[in-house]
């Protein structure tokens, strides 16, 4: 099933039009929420991080936009989407009305999860490319949840026609930004490090929970800090977080093996617990 503005319609119906800005002129919000059991992960600040984002963008926001209704119309349609059992990526896109730049339209559209539990990390080889063929800008614009996601695309394409699981992104001065997958975390002396926004990095929901946790806790020590690309084959453990897949512990990047599985499980694991349920 898919909402647009409030209605369900089929996957087969069509609703949008050639028009559409989001479409036309990527002019929209477009947050994924990770929902278990029928509950959204973290709602509040995924609502609040749609709200500032639309004012960013100059997209009205509607009266009717309140934390209860959005979440009650997310529940209700996956409801009717019987077969993702309650499990499901929602991809909620708002945009201004192809008609009336002052009217804003939504739509919700749901995916299965990959993974439907994020304590559990896979032992299959994962191997990750460096993307070098276009570079993410370095601005407040690239961190923001919109649905230009082109050079994330084309890195996927190279991962495919490649033989890799993922690539590393890039921005403009050559800085490790993440992956086309998710938000990178790289393990070197004892230290997590992470990209930071203003390189260029979004700034996901999940992104932030799990440094807040890392940062609670006395066993880690975690910072926000560039990572070169050279950096990258001297680590000792390097994971991402999907939001579908949930946590990635990769096994290679060109020569070097990384063998801290066990690392990245223990850090899945806590952050499992950590949930409000």
């Amino acid at each position: 099933m898919i909402v647009f503005n409030g209605k369900l319609y089929s996957d087969q119906e069509c609703f949008i039009g050639v028009g559409n800005t989001a479409l036309s002129f990527g002019h929209a919000v477009l947050e994924e929420l990770r929902i278990e059991n029928g509950h959204l992960l973290f709602w509040e600040p995924h609502y609040l991080k749609i709200m500032a984002s639309m004012r960013m963008l100059r997209i009205s926001i509607p009266m009717t936009f309140t934390p209860d209704y959005l979440e009650g119309v997310i529940k209700d349609a996956l409801s009717k989407t019987t077969h993702l059992n309650n499990n499901a990526i929602a991809v909620f896109q708002v945009y201004p009305s192809e008609d009336n730049i002052t009217q804003t339209h939504y739509h919700i559209s749901f995916r299965p999860l990959e993974n439907l539990h994020l304590d559990k990390i896979s032992h299959t080889p994962f191997e990750i490319g460096l993307y070098k063929d276009f570079y993410i800008a370095d601005s407040l614009l690239s961190t923001l949840p919109t649905n230009y996601k082109l050079v994330e695309r084309l890195a996927g394409v190279f991962s495919d026609e490649n033989d890799f699981q993922s690539c590393f992104l890039l921005n403009e001065k050559k800085e490790v930004i993440g992956t086309h997958m998710g938000p990178l975390f790289m393990v070197a002396n004892g230290q997590i490090q992470t990209p930071p926004i203003t390189g260029g990095t979004q700034n996901s929901v999940f992104r932030k929970q799990i440094i807040s946790l890392l940062a609670k806790d006395s066993d880690y020590e975690i910072s926000e800090n560039v990572i070169s690309p050279f950096s990258l084959q001297k680590a000792d453990a390097l994971f991402i977080f999907n939001l579908s897949k949930g946590f990635i512990s990769i096994n290679k990047y060109r020569k070097k093996i990384y063998d801290q599985h066990e690392f990245v499980q223990a850090i899945a694991l806590k952050f499992q617990q950590s949930i409000p349920s």
